[in-house]
């Protein structure tokens, strides 16, 4: 509680009808306004002494009954205060790994599982063991997601997230699955597809293939997306694909997230997708183009073979705004998010993203962060992106 004291936030004009007494452990009453709050915290402003930033473990039964209160009565207020940032969590565990079988239709090969939050149908007869191998990464890095200080998701869910495992191609591909992928996430459908063989799980499998331990970033990439559900309705795709990028790359183990190493583990991440491994220079492609790429023209970007480029030039970009610009702290995100979530359109959110600065200045910032994390950009845009230039006029 000795943030008190430390915080140098300048405190804002606090009205005397905002403010209620707060009764912390340790700590005298004191009068303080409830600006933000999200899943684990509140940020509270307190006259002569700035803002505070709380978690829900030191409050009281009452005053954590008021911040619930406060959240459902002010839906669009923020989650966190950008200029009051949470700190960084050092790791995020599921709450539970537990998994169930709670359906068996062998006639229709439909089998069902729930975990804490989600529901999973196979079409395939799994061993429990199996099951809860996924589930323990859809469970961590939902608890990872509601313990970033971003603003980007609050619990509290009214039902279970729909996950489906297909072991046929054919099944995966009409329920909406993307050729040449472990897994999908459908904005119409709202479900996760996982296709099975891709992560190393075939018919009598009685444990988990190395396969399965190469690719788990395809469960931990496309199951923020559905934790993540309807922002993806609201965000250009280089920052729903460089974030979904950002955890996957995320050290995880067991059911647990680590926040610590971070650089090294991007560093590895972005590497492991070289073609060639000899090749120095990766292909960043340059904000200026990159903010603008649309759904529709990342998919046939993808298709084109510039995967490669594409996810790794939107990772870099999202990380580096996360961990590197400005404080560090990713300001400038958590203040992205909230606008986005009072309506403002992307355009006009991405000035907090610049904060003065151009696109084009960017990619000289993250060009020059990478090198410290050991890796060579080439600035580029692939050919699959480049305007097409109109036809002559007749």
């Amino acid at each position: 509680m000795r943030r008190f004291a430390l915080v140098l936030c300048v405190a804002a004009n606090l009205r005397a009808e905002d403010a209620r007494q707060w009764l912390f452990r340790g700590v005298a009453p004191f009068q303080a306004e409830l600006v933000a709050a999200d899943g684990l915290r509140a940020t509270l402003l307190v006259p002569g002494r700035g803002k505070a930033v709380i978690p829900f473990a030191q409050m009281g039964a009452a005053d954590a009954a008021y911040v619930q209160k406060w959240r459902e009565e002010n839906p669009q207020a923020p989650l966190v205060d950008p200029e009051r940032m949470p700190p960084w969590p050092a790791a995020a565990v599921a709450e539970s790994i537990d998994v169930q079988m709670t359906g068996e239709d062998a006639a229709a090969s439909r089998w069902q599982y729930e975990s804490a939050h989600f529901a999973i149908e196979s079409d395939l007869k799994l061993p429990v063991a199996i099951v809860r191998e996924m589930a323990a990464v859809f469970e961590a890095t939902r608890a990872a997601i509601i313990a970033l200080p971003l603003g980007l998701h609050l619990g509290h869910e009214t039902h279970k997230y729909p996950v489906v495992m297909l072991s046929n191609i054919m099944d995966y591909g009409r329920a909406g699955g993307n050729g040449g992928s472990g897994g999908t996430y459908s904005r119409w459908t709202r479900q996760m597809l996982i296709l099975l063989p891709n992560l190393g799980i075939k018919p009598g499998t009685n444990g988990l293939g190395l396969d399965f331990q190469r690719n788990i970033f395809v469960l931990k990439h496309e199951v923020t997306h559905e934790i993540l559900g309807r922002w993806g309705e609201f965000l250009p795709m280089w920052i729903s694909e460089g974030f979904c990028e950002c955890m996957a790359a995320t050290p995880y183990t067991r059911g647990r997230y680590s926040f610590q190493g971070l650089d090294a583990a991007v560093h590895d991440y972005v590497l492991k997708w070289r073609t060639n491994p000899n090749q120095r220079e990766l292909q960043f492609i340059p904000p200026a183009q990159l903010m603008d790429i649309s759904g529709d023209d990342w998919n046939a970007g993808v298709a084109a073979g510039y995967a490669y480029s594409y996810y790794n030039s939107a990772a870099l970009l999202t990380y580096y705004l996360l961990h590197a610009d400005g404080k560090g702290d990713g300001a400038s995100m958590a203040g992205y998010f909230n606008d986005i979530r009072q309506g403002m359109g992307p355009e006009k959110a991405e000035k907090r993203l610049l904060r003065g600065r151009t696109r084009e200045s960017l990619a000289a910032e993250v060009q020059n962060y990478c090198r410290k994390l050991g890796l060579s950009l080439k600035i580029d845009t692939p050919p699959a992106i480049h305007p097409v230039p109109p036809p002559p006029s007749p």
